[in-house]
C-alpha cells in the first residue's frame, strides 16, 4: 500500500522580510540585521518584551504549521533584533520558541536610531 503524500512547505525566503512599525514604513530585515550586526549582545528579559501584537491572524492551517515548523526550527544562539522603540523587529520565532521552553532572557541587538525606511504606504487609522 502506497504512503500517503507528505506535506511540503514553501521554502522561506529571509530577503524577502519586511519590518513595520504600524505607520506605514517597511525595512528590510536583512538591512536591519546588516545595520545592526555590530551593536552588542545582551540577554534581554523576555518580560520586557511587548508580547500583545497581533500576528499570522487569519493564516490557513498550512501558513500557520509553516510558522511553527519555523519555531521549532528556531536557533536561539541567533540574537533577535529591537528596533528604536524596542519592538521584535527580528526574530519572533525565537521568541516564541524561548517563551514556550520557558527561558526567562533571550540575546538581543537593539537599534538606537531609526533608519530610512525601504518603502513608504499609506497609513490606515
Amino acid at each position: 500500500m502506497a504512503k500517503p503524500p507528505k506535506i511540503k512547505f514553501n521554502k522561506h525566503e529571509p530577503l524577502q522580510d519586511y519590518f513595520t512599525d504600524g505607520t506605514g514604513a517597511f525595512w528590510s530585515v536583512a538591512k536591519l540585521q546588516e545595520d545592526a550586526k555590530d551593536l552588542e549582545v545582551f540577554d534581554c528579559p523576555l518580560a520586557s518584551l511587548d508580547l500583545s501584537s497581533q500576528i499570522w491572524d487569519g493564516a490557513p492551517i498550512i501558513e500557520l504549521a509553516s510558522h511553527c515548523k519555523r519555531v521549532i526550527d528556531a536557533d536561539l544562539d541567533c540574537p533577535i533584533l529591537l528596533d528604536w522603540h524596542g519592538l521584535i523587529a527580528d526574530g519572533r520565532h525565537r521568541v516564541i520558541k524561548a517563551v514556550i521552553k520557558g527561558h526567562r532572557t533571550i540575546k538581543a541587538r537593539r537599534m538606537t536610531w531609526r533608519p530610512d525606511p525601504c518603502r513608504k504606504e499609506e497609513h490606515k487609522q
